[in-house]
C-alpha cells in the first residue's frame, strides 16, 4: 500500500510539474518576448560567423529565415 501510495504521489508531482510548464502567451507579451535579447541567438556576431562557416563548410548561402515564396520572384 505504501508503494501505491508513493507511486501515485510520484504520478501527481510529475503531472503538476508538467502543466507548470505549459503558458499561453497573450498578445500585449508578445512585445517583451520578441525583444533582442529574448532570442536564442543572443550574439549577432557570433551567429553571423557561424552561418559564414557554414557557407563555406556546404558551398551553400542563405536559408536563414529569409523569406520568400519559392517562385524565384525575389
Amino acid at each position: 500500500m505504501l508503494a501505491t501510495m508513493r507511486a501515485a504521489l510520484l504520478a501527481l508531482t510529475l503531472a503538476t510539474l508538467g502543466a507548470a510548464g505549459c503558458k499561453t502567451v497573450d498578445p500585449y507579451e508578445r512585445e517583451t518576448l520578441a525583444r533582442r535579447d529574448m532570442q536564442l541567438e543572443g550574439n549577432p556576431d557570433l551567429s553571423a560567423s557561424e552561418s559564414h562557416a557554414t557557407e563555406v563548410r556546404e558551398g551553400t548561402s542563405g536559408g536563414y529565415g529569409v523569406a520568400g515564396g519559392g517562385c524565384g520572384c525575389n
